[in-house]
C-alpha cells in the first residue's frame, strides 16, 4: 500500500511539473485598413525567440513551437479547431495555423517589455500595390534654368519656382518609396536635347515637366503622337497618359478654384519620350503666392501621382 501511495505521489508530481512547463501565450489580434496584426505575448523572451513563423503557399500563417503551449484569447484558451472573430485557428501539439484572407506578405518582429512576437500580415491587394509603387520611377523636369528665366516679374522667376516645387515633389515621393530623379537639381540651363537624353537613359514610369501658365489657370498637355513608343503595345502609353490627365484634373478641381484645361500637343518633350509624359503649367499667381499655396500644389501633384500608381486597373473611370 505504501508503494502504491509513493507511486501516486510521483505520478502526480511529474504531471504537475509537465503542467507547469506548458507555455502560456496571450494572443491579441486587430484588423487594420491594410493589414492584420497578431501580437503573441510570451512569459519569457526565450519563448518569443523560439517560435518559428512561416507564410504557407495557401495564404495561411503557421507558427511552430519547440515546447508545449496554450494560447489565450480574450480570456479563454483556444481549442484545437477554433474560430475567433473572422479567423480560423488550427492547433496541435507543436504548431498553430491561422487562416484568414489570402496573405501574400508578412513582417515579423520580436520585441521586449513585454516579451512579444508581432506579425503584420498584408492582404494580397496591398502587397501588389506595394510592389507597384516600388517599381515606379518618376523623372521630374523643372522648366527653364540658367539664363532662361521663363516668366519673370522683378526678382521672381519661373525657373526658380518650378525648381523649388519639383524638389519638394521629389522629396515627398521618395519618402513614399518611389524612385525619383530631376533633369536639373540646380539653376542650370538645359537644352531640350539634354532633357530628352536624360529621359531616354532613365526610361521612367512617368516623365513630368513643370512650367508656369500665362494666366491664373492650370494647363495639362499630353502628346498627340509618340515617336518612341514601346514595341509590345504602343496604345498602352496613351491610355496611361489619359488616365493621368483625368487623375490630375480631379485632384486639382478638389483643391483649387482656378480652372484646369487639357490639350494634346505635338511638343518635342512629349512626342519624343518613350514614357508616359505630362507637361503641366501651374497658375502664374504662384510667383507671388505664400508657402501655403505652393504646398497645396505640391501635395495635389504628389497625391495625383500616388493615386495613379495605386489604381487597380488602368481603365478606372475618374469622372
Amino acid at each position: 500500500m505504501k508503494k502504491i501511495l509513493i507511486l501516486i505521489v510521483l505520478l502526480f508530481s511529474v504531471n504537475a511539473k509537465a503542467q507547469d512547463e506548458v507555455n502560456k501565450i496571450v494572443l491579441k489580434y486587430g484588423k487594420h485598413q491594410d493589414f492584420y496584426r497578431f501580437v503573441l505575448i510570451c512569459e519569457k523572451p526565450a519563448i518569443t525567440y523560439s517560435i518559428n513563423v512561416n507564410l504557407l503557399s495557401n495564404g495561411k500563417i503557421k507558427l511552430t513551437f519547440t515546447s508545449p503551449f496554450e494560447i489565450e484569447f480574450e480570456g479563454r484558451i483556444i481549442s484545437q479547431d477554433d474560430k475567433i472573430r473572422d479567423l480560423k485557428i488550427y492547433k496541435n501539439e507543436n504548431s498553430l495555423i491561422i487562416g484568414t484572407s489570402n496573405i501574400t506578405k508578412i513582417k515579423v518582429s520580436r520585441l521586449e517589455s513585454p516579451s512579444r512576437l508581432v506579425i503584420d500580415a498584408f492582404f494580397e491587394e496591398l502587397a501588389q500595390q506595394e510592389e507597384k509603387i516600388k517599381s515606379a520611377s518618376i523623372l521630374i523636369d523643372p522648366g527653364h534654368g540658367g539664363q532662361d528665366l521663363g516668366i519673370h516679374v522683378k526678382e521672381n522667376s519661373e525657373k526658380n519656382l518650378v525648381l523649388y516645387i519639383s524638389k519638394e515633389i521629389a522629396s515627398r515621393l521618395a519618402q513614399k518609396g518611389i524612385k525619383v530623379a530631376l533633369t536639373r537639381a540646380s539653376d542650370e540651363e538645359l537644352s531640350l536635347k539634354k532633357r530628352l537624353k536624360i529621359q531616354n537613359t532613365l526610361n521612367p514610369s512617368l516623365f513630368l515637366s513643370l512650367h508656369l501658365s500665362s494666366g491664373d489657370f492650370f494647363f495639362i498637355y499630353t502628346s498627340k503622337i509618340k515617336k518612341n513608343t514601346p514595341k509590345d503595345d504602343p496604345s498602352k502609353i496613351f491610355l496611361k497618359e489619359d488616365n493621368l490627365v483625368k487623375i490630375f484634373i480631379k485632384k486639382i478641381k478638389e483643391n483649387f478654384s482656378e480652372p484646369v484645361y487639357s490639350e494634346k500637343l505635338p511638343g518635342t518633350l512629349l512626342i519624343e519620350t518613350s514614357s508616359p509624359a505630362l507637361l503641366i503649367e501651374i497658375p502664374k499667381r504662384s510667383l507671388f503666392s505664400d508657402k501655403k499655396y505652393l504646398d497645396k500644389i505640391i501635395d495635389t501633384f504628389v497625391n495625383g501621382i500616388m493615386e495613379h500608381f495605386k489604381v487597380k486597373t488602368e481603365k478606372t473611370n475618374y469622372e
